[in-house]
């Protein structure tokens, strides 16, 4: 069966922390997630406007219904807003029995304070000793244990006093070790390695934390469960999206999204490929020097985010001979086109060469499409012609146009080149080409 955590905690309005970053954290991380909202905030990217705490009631009810139907794996603290719903929620979980993981979590990441001092001593007292472990930051750790955290061994010492309090483990994170945490149970000490990344953060605690409580309902141990949660976080970091005008959010589906991009965009160039291969009148638009076609996935940074033909595509008698295996990374030639095209139009993540003859020039033109051309002639020393050529073609045309073509130079064919948004998009205009130019030299 799907591994059950549960949540406790408060509602982000702006979907980037409390209860919304760990819901998406557990859906992404394959467990379902239940929750029981402690306070609805009012706040955006640029910080907490307004906190309204929910009556202790009310969290006793929904955390009451779901032990009533669901068997927990793991529970996570965040936001508990006031010394009654502390108290509340250590008794409750105390009673099931739960593995808690504790974020104690006292100010947004966008500013505004979450946790009053009454509530952080009821913390202290009632909740920390029923923690499987707490993960504070170094400033959360400031304020539980009174040690401000610097370097590994204050680290240490404040990880310590929290196991003093009655907690099996500590955390904390922060940044104080370069981008490690320092893991600290009875077991021993653990650097869990990182780095700091660069992205937007809001949110990052709530998800670490939730990702912990995710991997140890799905039967991780505790080292293992920081680690895994450690790359989790991360990752999130760097998938961020700019949006509002503050703070970030992480993007806990961002490295979920991409594998899927790199999937479906490979799965797409190898259908092209085998749908090219079948096309007879395609082998008369292959140059000398061999086809590619090839696609990027979404937000692609360098040629391992295109996928291509590992070798190209090579005219074999009167049949489409393909080389190599469709791979991410096989072709930097035809990576360098669409990466250019991508830098002004983001969109148009597809592109692939076929030979250059002024017939098929005169084709292009006559089926409406957008004709552009740069000349070696002209290229800077040191630059790649076919990042330097795309881009001078697509500034003179002044928008990324469907072809792009030259005449070639000394050792260099000529070339034409179609660029679309989709793989599927090119190949169909790349064999309407071929049919028109079959059709061509038929009746001459």
């Amino acid at each position: 069966m799907m591994p059950v955590v549960l949540t406790i905690g408060g509602s982000d309005s702006s979907g980037g922390a409390g209860i919304q970053a760990d819901i998406k954290t557990f859906a992404t991380l394959g467990v379902h997630g239940t929750s029981a909202l402690t306070a609805v905030t009012a706040q955006n990217t640029l910080g907490v406007r307004e906190v309204f705490g929910l009556p202790k009631e009310a969290v006793s009810q929904q955390i009451g219904a779901i032990l009533e139907d669901f068997d927990i794996g793991c529970a996570k603290t965040g936001m508990l807003y006031s010394a009654e719903i502390v108290s509340l929620v250590a008794d409750r979980t105390e009673e099931a029995g739960i593995s808690l993981v504790l974020d104690p979590v006292i100010e947004a990441e966008a500013g505004g304070r979450l946790l009053n001092s009454q509530a952080i001593s009821i913390l202290r007292q009632k909740l920390i000793p029923q923690a499987k472990v707490v993960t504070p930051n170094i400033f959360e750790a400031e304020a539980l244990t009174g040690v401000r955290v610097k370097d590994e061994e204050s680290a240490k010492c404040a990880a310590e006093k929290i196991i003093d309090l009655g907690a099996e483990a500590a955390i904390i994170t922060g940044g104080h070790l370069e981008g490690a945490d320092l893991l600290v149970e009875m077991g021993g000490v653990h650097r869990i390695p990182g780095e700091k990344a660069k992205g937007g953060n809001h949110g990052v605690g709530c998800t670490y934390s939730a990702s912990i409580a995710a991997f140890l309902a799905r039967g991780c141990s505790l080292l293992d469960a920081a680690s895994e949660a450690k790359q989790f976080a991360t990752a999130s970091i760097l998938k961020s999206r700019d949006v509002g005008k503050g703070a970030s959010p992480v993007n806990q589906l961002g490295e979920l999204f991409e594998e899927a991009d790199r999937y479906r965009t490979l799965t797409k160039v190898s259908r092209v490929v085998e749908l090219l291969a079948r096309e007879p009148d395609f082998c008369n638009l292959i140059p000398e020097v061999g086809t590619n076609v090839g696609m990027a996935i979404e937000a692609a940074s360098g040629s391992g985010d295109v996928a291509a033909v590992d070798g190209r595509l090579v005219k074999s008698g009167q049949k489409v001979h393909q080389a190599g295996c469709v791979r991410f990374g096989a072709s930097s030639h035809v990576a360098r086109i669409i990466l250019a095209a991508m830098s002004f139009d983001p969109k148009m993540r597809a592109a692939m060469n076929v030979r250059f003859s002024q017939p098929l020039l005169k084709i292009c033109q006559d089926m409406g499409l957008r004709v552009a051309s740069f000349e070696r002639e002209h290229e800077p020393s040191g630059t790649s012609t076919m990042s330097w050529g795309t881009q001078q073609a697509i500034r003179d045309f002044g928008r990324v146009p469907d072809v792009i073509w030259d005449r070639g130079g000394p050792g260099k064919e000529p070339m034409i080149r179609i660029l679309g948004c989709s793989v599927e998009g090119v190949a169909n205009l790349a064999l309407e080409m071929a049919r028109l130019l079959a059709r061509l030299d038929r009746n001459l």
